[in-house]
């Protein structure tokens, strides 16, 4: 190499390293004058204030002014003037920053970016081609859904379950805490109660087939207004009986909401030192999973899946194991269960998206851009209706099974962070300013779009809507509204009703006989009103549980008004005539079987409201109040093994001898005297007629409560149903003696041959219901009365017992048909003062006097002892025609 090109190239050099010298001066030189331009912008925006703040303030700031963000300090006034105000509001931010992945300067960049794809209308699907995607579609009851249920059963003794419940009551005219609610009054128990108990029998029935101890976890995001009353809920009901240490509150936080498109954070309209904020929505609790460690706990446990669900759902356990199983059968990373949905119904669909470039995932696609969509690339129809008159794509409902294998994979990838969007609600067609802030918002169900495409999604659609989909979302008004525009009404009233539809459907599908609905109108909702018939989730979760406990269903009868609510895990239904209320419930050691019980007595009304009346909050959204007349307790308060009722020793005389031989009829003024003392009880608040009730006063920590205030409208209630029962009663004794002449002239004639009627054992349902009692309704029928019912309302017709007793106690009333006027004289007369004493189902009065309960003795399991209830039940006017035909 020449010394020239030596020379060259190191002049060279040295010419870079003094150019390089050079540049590095003119970025320090220009960095300084940045960060004093900063410094001065900071001062001036702050008016001298930055001394209130430390280092880390100072910097976020800094950063905020540079995001342009300066209106949030521009009204502070001089140092020494309202210093803790502006010290919290940093302190806000500061928290806001910390709380969110990336901090707020990310957070204000993801906002501008998706505002501006609002603003020009972008579809954040464009360049995919729905298709239908893969699922499994069942009828309620049917073979295939008890093949799935059964699957799902063993699966979910290797499940978590999380619920997500960050949301007040407000938008349902409640407030409390949602998950504080009644599921429904027969039982008043709250939705968080049902839920508990729900995981409780899946994890019995775990333990039981493994043969060792198990317990499933689960875990409640809450939120700032949650989170305090879902944790003072479970404290003072003891957890609802699962362990401390197998349930986690997770608290979701808020985020920052926003003024503009150009994503400027909004200030408190009444105070300037506070930034608006609302919840980022339920994608968060996949963040909160993966912060904590849980899932990869759970993995390490041997849990194979995550069930998701929301917070008033009441019906979600009934599909839910049936879904479990389907995601077990199939292998499924994501499973969401969902309903049928029509075209273009204002409800996500889900769809299998397939992109140009190879992509594909199965999403959830909100219904205002699928139809664009579908439109948009080649279905000239958009969204439309299959020939059974349903989308083909499933509508989802936010019920989510995830494995867990999968699903560790992917938080560990993404710490859990979910896809956000922005829905602002723009003033007009400019889309420059909102109506109200808006913010950033993220859906746990979303979170498929973070799996590969190999991954493994379906759904699961269980065909009858009225059984797996009735969430108590709306206000009265609200939902009203709804239903008038041809949608659901999604309210506290159907939540509770639909409940009892399922049950009776499913009774009927096992061939009991169930008494048709009646036509019931409640807040202007015109509703199918069932036979009030409930259970907990221990007596049974499964259609293969009923069959168990009904063994004998066509021996079973329950009356079109009835109301039946078993809180107990070890009964037996063999035989029962039901007509008016009865609760089975007592202690856990005992094992009670009902054969050949019959019980007919006032039971409980669901009383419609009207506009004037002052009652809890929880009654008004529903639009009616239980008025709990009189009710069948069955309660034991010892170990042992029962029969109700009690089957005769040898020698010993029946009820019915028993009662013959037990006195004279008992006089109208009896009647009316029992009457009067059971109304004076009733507005006293001794809501249940029955003795032995439990009454305590209402509380939001405590729902479980009377569904009777002691308010004027019960009084005037009560004084309408005396005045009116006193001139009905005038007819009762002219009733009786016209009973008699028949039984008389029965006696006299030939037997005649049709006699069905007056046979025992005929359908508790009302007389002159056009529903056959034990009709079995087929799944296509199930589901087009069901959906009838739970989307289209509009388009039909106008608490618990004392625990702990020894005592079986029955209060007898009159049947429906031609009794009714007796009927409403017995529960409401006034009169004398003598003994009461309770009529039977043919309406006729008592003709003996009843005598106190008797005490019934526990015994040990292995010598099984019958019980007997401690009212006897009276002959009524149809059973003494039958004696005296059967005489003849």
């Amino acid at each position: 190499m020449s010394k020239a090109v030596k020379e060259f190239r190191s002049g060279s050099v040295e010419f870079q390293r003094s150019a390089e010298r050079q540049t590095d001066s003119a970025t320090e030189q220009a960095a300084a004058e940045n960060e004093t331009e900063s410094g001065e912008q900071k001062q001036t925006a702050l008016k001298g204030n930055d001394a209130l703040f430390g280092t880390e303030d100072k910097k976020l700031i800094q950063d905020l002014l540079q995001l342009d963000q300066g209106h949030l300090f521009s009204s502070w006034p001089p140092p020494g003037q309202a210093d803790d105000q502006k010290q919290k509001l940093v302190q806000q931010l500061g928290h806001l920053d910390g709380s969110y992945n990336g901090g707020l300067v990310a957070y204000i960049k993801n906002a501008k970016q998706l505002l501006q794809d609002s603003r020009e209308g972008r579809n954040p699907f464009e360049g995919y081609i729905p298709e239908v995607p893969d699922g499994e579609r069942m009828d309620f009851g049917s073979k295939l859904f008890i093949e799935h249920e059964r699957q799902g059963v063993k699966a979910a003794g290797h499940a978590a379950f999380v619920l997500v419940a960050g949301g007040l009551g407000e938008r349902l005219g409640y407030s409390g805490i949602k998950l504080a609610l009644p599921v429904e009054c027969a039982s008043n128990k709250s939705f968080l109660q049902v839920y508990i108990e729900s995981i409780l029998a899946l994890q019995n029935t775990a333990a039981a087939e493994r043969g060792e101890p198990v317990k499933l976890e689960m875990v409640i995001m809450t939120s700032d207004d949650t989170h305090s009353r879902t944790q003072a809920l479970l404290d003072d009901h003891s957890y609802f009986g699962m362990q401390r240490n197998q349930l986690h509150l997770l608290k979701q936080e808020k985020v920052a909401c926003l003024t503009d498109n150009a994503a400027h954070l909004a200030l408190g309209k009444d105070d300037p030192y506070v930034v608006q904020c609302k919840p980022h929505g339920h994608g968060d609790v996949h963040a909160l999973l993966q912060s904590t460690g849980l899932v990869k706990k759970w993995q390490q446990n041997g849990i194979q899946w995550v069930c998701f669900f929301q917070d008033t759902n009441g019906l979600v356990f009934r599909a839910l194991p049936a879904a479990l199983g389907v995601s077990s059968r199939f292998g499924y990373d994501v499973n969401s269960l969902a309903v049928p949905r029509k075209a273009k119904e204002a409800i996500g669909g889900i769809a299998r998206l397939r992109h140009q470039d190879g992509r594909c995932m199965t999403i959830n696609v909100e219904y205002n851009q699928l139809d664009p969509l579908l439109r948009a690339t080649g279905n000239g129809q958009g969204d439309v209706n299959n020939e059974e008159g349903w989308s083909p794509y499933p509508g989802n409902i936010n019920q989510l099974i995830l494995k867990v294998d999968s699903y560790v994979k992917s938080l560990e990838e993404t710490q859990g962070i979910i896809a956000e969007f922005v829905n602002p609600k723009y003033k007009d067609a400019s889309k420059t300013d909102f109506k109200s802030s808006t913010r950033l918002e993220c859906m746990m169900q979303d979170y498929p779009k973070a799996l590969p495409p190999s991954a493994a999604v379906g759904f699961t659609v269980v065909n009858q809507v009225w059984s797996t989909y009735s969430p108590v979302k709306n206000n009265p008004a609200d939902a009203l509204a709804k239903v008038q525009a041809g949608g659901p009404s999604h309210s506290a009233t159907t939540g509770e009703l639909d409940i009892y539809q399922v049950n009776c459907r499913a009774l009927q599908m096992l061939g009991v006989h169930v008494g048709g609905p009646q036509q019931a109108t409640f807040n202007g909702l015109h509703l199918d009103l069932y036979p009030r018939v409930t259970w907990s989730p221990s007596f049974a979760m499964t259609v293969d549980d009923l069959k168990g406990r009904f063994p004998c269903p066509d021996q079973v009868h329950i009356g079109q008004d009835a109301m039946l609510y078993i809180n107990h895990p070890n009964v037996q239904v063999r035989s029962l005539d039901l007509t008016g209320a009865l609760v089975v419930e007592g202690r856990q050691d005992v094992d009670i079987t009902i054969d050949g019980f019959k019980v007919n007595n006032a039971g409980w009304q669901w009383h419609a409201l009207q506009d004037t009346d002052s009652n809890e909050e929880h009654q008004k959204i529903r639009g009616f109040t239980v008025i709990k007349l009189e009710t069948e307790n069955i309660s034991f308060s010892e170990p042992g093994s029962f029969t109700v009722p009690e089957i005769p020793k040898a020698g010993e005389p029946d009820q019915e001898q028993a009662e013959s031989a037990r006195g004279a009829p008992e006089s109208k003024a009896d009647l009316t005297s029992r009457s009067r003392q059971q109304a004076q009880d009733h507005v006293e608040g001794n809501h249940s007629l029955s003795s032995g009730a439990e009454h305590s006063s209402q509380n939001e920590s405590n729902p479980r409560e009377s569904n009777t205030s002691e308010s004027d409208f019960v009084r005037s209630l009560v004084h309408d149903i005396m005045t009116k029962a006193a001139a009905e009663a005038k007819g009762a004794s002219a009733a009786t003696k016209e009973a008699e002449k028949l039984a008389a002239d029965a006696a006299k004639s030939p037997k005649p041959k049709d006699e069905v009627a007056l046979k025992k054992g005929t359908t508790g349902a009302a007389k002159g219901s056009e529903e056959t009692p034990g009709h079995v309704v087929p799944a296509a029928e199930n589901a087009e009365a069901g959906d009838k019912h739970a989307r289209t309302e509009e388009s039909k017709p106008a608490g618990s017992p004392k625990k702990g007793t020894k005592k079986a106690k029955t209060d007898t009333a009159t049947d429906n048909g031609s009794a009714k006027a007796l009927d409403s004289a017995l529960n409401s007369a006034a009169g004398g003062t003598l003994k009461p004493s309770s009529p039977t189902k043919g309406g006729a009065p008592a003709s003996k006097e009843v005598e106190p309960a008797a005490e019934v003795k526990a015994a040990a399991p292995s010598s099984p002892k019958k019980a007997t209830p401690s009212s006897p039940k009276k002959k009524g006017i149809a059973e003494k025609v039958e004696d005296a035909v059967k005489k003849a």
